[in-house]
């Protein structure tokens, strides 16, 4: 299965671009009324990927007297309980909901922001040259930390996992989460039979789940291609710094003003005709092989979906800003800040923005110890919901 290809589908939906989406699998996406979406089986309408298995889900063994059963694979992994099993339920539903588009209400759509922002960032980081291994690994921690977090997960489940080498294992008992999650398909595709009433879908499908959810996993182990996003006239070069870290970083080591331009431009870019291009698995260890899909539209019914692609692209960029770059030296804030100073209305918006979109920079203050009464030249320039925030 073709993840790149999903996640372009993923995107487009996300953001009303136009689609052109995925066929030949016997996934697809669905749309519901209030614009949420998520993939479906093509011959069960009502079954969805995140949510296969929710009638085979383990019973809890944190309500009732205490557990007096074994956890279905406890024959493969003599070292698990029914706790850990509950918790490995849970990361799995959490990896299958990653392609879901949630927008219930405002807290859930900054956490899908930020859960999409962080697997995303994970599935750059093995690429990434210009930062040391230990920084990528401090990134890689962060970046899964909010990943889960933004799911929501509960706190058993936050901190049940950690990676070693490039596999997340079950920290309790080292246990990869490859081998259990592939266990767990293959074990209801042979005993698929016994499950004739709590599994809507077929032996064939369980597999192709199985599939979907390894890839899954591998982004976030980076252990795969990194994902890209789609580009956009007047955004290209936004985007291919986004696309590219190896690229922003070096571009504002090298040229500062080049790259605080390129901010400038981002909010303020218009468009007229707008062409989608999508590079699916490009950068495969310097191999490019470009499957590139050009969608025109008219400016008419283009420049509200656009503009809010184009904002997406501007809060990612800013955040790459806070991860890649604040996260190891936020002093850097300052060399921001006098960059738009001139302009105090676009400064205050911008710097507003960058704190407020997501809690990352929260995060990153509080593990640094960082004290936001130091920097008067930033807080300056917050606006009343950044000054709600953080002073």
């Amino acid at each position: 299965m073709k993840l790149q290809m999903l996640y372009n589908d993923y995107i487009r939906l996300q953001f009303h671009l136009p689609l052109e989406l995925t066929h030949g699998y016997m996934l697809a996406y669905g749309q519901y009324e209030d614009d949420s979406a998520a993939l479906f089986f093509a011959d069960y309408p009502e079954e969805t990927f995140s949510d296969w298995m929710a009638e085979i889900r383990p019973k809890d063994p944190y309500y009732g007297p205490k557990p007096d059963w074994k956890p279905v694979l406890a024959e493969t992994f003599e070292q698990l309980d029914v706790y850990d099993e509950m918790i490995l339920y849970y990361l799995l539903f959490t990896i299958n909901s990653t392609l879901s588009i949630n927008t219930h209400n405002t807290y859930s759509a900054m956490n899908d922001v930020m859960k999409k922002y962080s697997f995303l960032q994970l599935s750059h980081l093995r690429d990434i040259s210009r930062l040391k291994d230990e920084q990528k690994q401090r990134l890689r921690d962060f970046f899964f930390f909010f990943y889960l977090y933004a799911h929501p997960v509960n706190e058993e489940t936050l901190y049940a996992c950690s990676f070693h080498e490039q596999r997340l294992i079950h920290t309790k008992n080292g246990m990869p989460l490859g081998e259990y999650f592939a266990a767990y398909h293959d074990h209801y595709t042979t005993h698929r039979d016994q499950y004739t009433e709590k599994l809507a879908i077929s032996a064939e499908e369980i597999q192709v789940c199985k599939t979907l959810t390894m890839e899954l996993l591998h982004v976030i182990e980076g252990r795969s291609n990194k994902l890209i996003i789609p580009s956009v006239k007047s955004a290209e070069t936004a985007i291919q710094l986004i696309n590219d870290v190896d690229e922003m970083l070096k571009l504002y080591v090298d040229d500062p003003a080049a790259f605080f331009q390129i901010i400038r431009d981002l909010l303020h870019g218009t468009t007229r005709d707008v062409t989608i291009e999508t590079s699916a698995g490009a950068h495969n260890n310097g191999d490019i092989t470009t499957n590139t899909d050009s969608l025109r539209v008219s400016a008419g019914d283009a420049s509200n979906d656009f503009r809010s692609y184009r904002d997406y692209c501007f809060t990612v960029l800013l955040q790459n800003y806070a991860s890649y770059i604040l996260f190891f030296d936020f002093n850097e804030i300052r060399v921001f800040v006098s960059a738009f100073r001139d302009t105090p209305e676009e400064c205050s918006f911008i710097i507003s923005k960058m704190f407020t979109d997501t809690i990352f920079l929260q995060k990153m203050m509080r593990q640094h110890q960082i004290d936001l009464n130091q920097y008067p030249e930033v807080t300056r320039f917050f606006n009343d919901e950044a000054k709600q925030w953080y002073l």
